[in-house]
């Protein structure tokens, strides 16, 4: 099985690299075709903060380019390139609003040895990921990535173990909406009394009158801190619409929900 992959490889890698000078990079020896993309200066580079991937080394005869990917729902996610005659890599990455990396994922990568590489499927809010090396026990691996706004998401390792959820603000009121202390009041007090982070909180709107529920992530909390906060927050209201729970993710909140209700609280 492997020798059969290992053939495969340096026979697309030996076809991708003909098309590749033939067609002046257009096409890297991967197989994947970007007619919008741009080719990356040092300068760029530096100030994308892109050195994350690696050192820019077009003087040992690399070339570096960056492309929209129209495929995903996410306005902010591009495909970095770095193509070279003996080796290939591509990365997906998320740039903030002023075009700095937040986060990137190696998505493909070959060279002319043929012992490791990857592949990748693109979805509208997943990316597969199937990875293989020779040196490596199992050799062959598949993940998969869920595309938040900020990050890349190992899918099911984003887990919520608590939500808050409110009903209209008007018709009637929902008496949730009658706390002395809102939700993000809470939490940042509780930070600051507890020199701890709550980091993954995002807010799933559910309705035209206020509708809402919150969903809590205490990924690196002890279970101690984690029981503290929800046994203080429980206390703070009578009428608060909470629950616990162990198996929603972030996965499962964008197969029920529409993307853009999905949003992150700050």
């Amino acid at each position: 099985m492997m020798n059969r992959r290992i053939v495969f490889f340096a026979f697309t890698f030996l076809i991708g690299l003909k098309i590749c000078f033939a067609q002046g990079f257009s096409m890297d020896s991967i197989g994947k075709k970007y007619v919008n993309k741009k080719k990356i200066s040092k300068s760029t580079w530096l100030q994308k903060g892109f050195n994350l991937l690696g050192n820019y080394s077009e003087e040992d005869g690399f070339s570096y380019y960056l492309s929209k990917i129209s495929k995903f729902n996410h306005q902010n996610v591009f495909l970095v390139q770095s193509i070279y005659d003996s080796e290939n890599t591509h990365w997906l990455v998320i740039l903030d609003s002023k075009g700095r990396l937040l986060d990137f994922l190696n998505t493909a990568y070959d060279n002319a040895e043929g012992f490791t590489g990857t592949e990748s499927h693109f979805f509208e809010e997943e990316v597969v990921v199937e990875t293989y090396d020779i040196y490596e026990k199992p050799e062959e691996k598949t993940e998969v990535y869920v595309i938040s706004e900020d990050r890349f998401l190992l899918k099911n390792d984003l887990m919520f173990e608590y939500s808050e959820s409110y009903g209209s603000v008007c018709c009637p009121k929902d008496p949730a909406w009658n706390q002395k202390v809102g939700l993000k009041e809470f939490i940042s007090k509780f930070e600051k009394e507890n020199v701890i982070s709550l980091k993954e909180t995002y807010m799933v709107i559910q309705g035209k009158e206020g509708e809402k529920t919150y969903y809590l992530s205490f990924k690196g909390w002890p279970k101690k801190m984690k029981d503290k906060f929800i046994k203080e927050r429980r206390s703070n209201s009578l009428f608060l619409n909470w629950s616990t729970m162990k198996k929603i993710t972030y996965n499962y909140l964008l197969k029920n929900n529409r993307k853009d209700f999905i949003r992150k609280m700050n």
